[in-house]
């Protein structure tokens, strides 16, 4: 009899083991059935393995929209995955100003050749003429300006910024100076373009000082176009290829919606209280593009943006740069510019132009030439009274938030 407790006894242990085992394998099932199971809605769409370690600080997103089937869904998102990632990652590297890559004659390698013809792709030959053009218009952008851009990120990326600060240090606000009169003088760069080829030319002159000051940053750099240059490429691209259905956003806030109709909602902000707010939002048609600047970080984000006190007002510290000056404004603290998809390039230097005013008057008065379907709104630095001054464009609809605690201020419409 006891012999047979215990074969009963382990035949009902086998039994709950079994049983036990079945339902774990169901529950993993399960799980992993609800993991791969997608519903149709907009993703995240990541870098692919291969080119995720090259592009991971290239500060560039997708969201995009799938309908359909799960499996359907998961075919799609990496059909798109892999197009978005293989382009932006070859455009990448040709707007690198530093780094050269197997394989690809990039902007680095005009750096690394001053004084001799390079022959470049047609996509960085396009980038090329149009930042010159630009740079020849003198308005504050120049595609020379690459030492100028890496003396300032590397002073906005120390531990105590403040201390560094040219209001704080005359050896770095000379040093900034300086680079802002050799990129002002003709003389100092020039860049050649022909069919097919570009050639830099540095002066004897910038190459003695930057010696001396030990400043080996490459002339050559898209500097505050990069990303609407990439962003641009990369949206035709994938147009092309026939994927439409999602919108590309930078980290330096820019953004693409690449649908071909519908519209699209984008919040403006402003700073209340010490963090960013939602002040209000303004819906344009698709295809649409958006140009969004802040003068403090968005994220919180401890490098790269700061602010310090001087004659009891605060200095917002950040990429933006006065070309001219080696200085910042001190004007606004947030502006957008939105518009049509094709306009991207124009209003990221738009926004260049307007962070180069001097006043709020000017910055009107280049508000009020700008192109009639372009939404512009802004809020200033140190505004006694917290104020979203707005610029309707044609097709734009303006919604003010008013628990916000911002009046609004409309400027002449178009």
């Amino acid at each position: 009899m006891k012999d047979l407790f215990r074969e009963k006894k382990n035949v009902v242990r086998l039994i709950l083991f079994l049983l036990a085992v079945i339902l774990a394998v169901g529950a993993f099932t399960a799980g992993v059935t609800g993991y791969l199971h997608r519903d149709s809605g907009y993703y995240d769409v990541d870098y692919s393995a291969k080119t995720a370690t090259m592009l991971f600080d290239s500060g560039v997103h997708l969201k995009y929209y799938v309908s359909g089937s799960s499996a359907q869904i998961r075919a799609e998102l990496h059909e798109v995955q892999e197009v978005y990632s293989d382009t932006l990652l070859w455009l990448y590297q040709q707007l690198d100003a530093e780094h050269q890559y197997e394989g690809v004659v990039g902007l680095a390698a005009l750096n690394a050749a001053p004084g001799e013809w390079v022959k470049v792709d047609a996509v960085l030959e396009t980038a090329l003429g149009d930042a010159l053009t630009r740079t020849q218009a003198g308005e504050g952008y120049s595609v020379f300006a690459g030492p100028l851009y890496r003396e300032w990120q590397t002073l906005r990326y120390l531990e105590e910024p403040e201390n560094a600060d040219p209001v704080n240090n005359p050896e770095e606000r000379a040093i900034l100076e300086q680079l802002a009169a050799f990129i002002g003088d003709p003389s100092s760069f020039s860049l050649e373009i022909e069919e097919g080829r570009a050639r830099l030319t540095v002066s004897e002159a910038y190459q003695a000082w930057a010696r001396e000051n030990e400043i080996d940053a490459p002339v050559l750099d898209f500097g505050l176009l990069r990303d609407a240059y990439l962003l641009d490429r990369l949206a035709q691209y994938m147009r092309y290829r026939g994927y439409t259905s999602g919108y590309l956003y930078t980290d330096s806030g820019l953004s693409l919606q690449m649908a071909l109709d519908g519209d699209t909602s984008y919040q403006l902000l402003g700073l209340k209280d010490g963090e960013a707010a939602a002040v209000g939002a303004v819906t344009l048609p698709s295809p649409s593009a958006f140009c969004q600047f802040t003068a403090f970080s968005l994220t919180g984000e401890k490098y790269g943006y700061y602010t310090l006190k001087q004659g009891g007002v605060t200095l917002y510290r950040h990429p933006w740069i006065d070309l001219q000056t080696g200085g910042v404004r001190q004007v606004l603290l947030t502006a957008v510019l939105g518009g049509k998809m094709t306009a991207l390039t124009d209003l990221a230097y738009d926004m260049i132009r307007l962070n180069e005013c001097a006043d709020q008057a000017e910055v009107n008065a280049l508000l009020e030439g700008l192109p009639a379907d372009v939404f512009a709104s802004y809020t200033l630095q140190n505004d006694p009274t917290p104020t979203l001054y707005v610029r309707n464009g044609n097709g734009a609809a303006f919604e003010e938030q008013a628990e916000s605690g911002f009046r609004t201020q409309n400027l002449t419409d178009r």
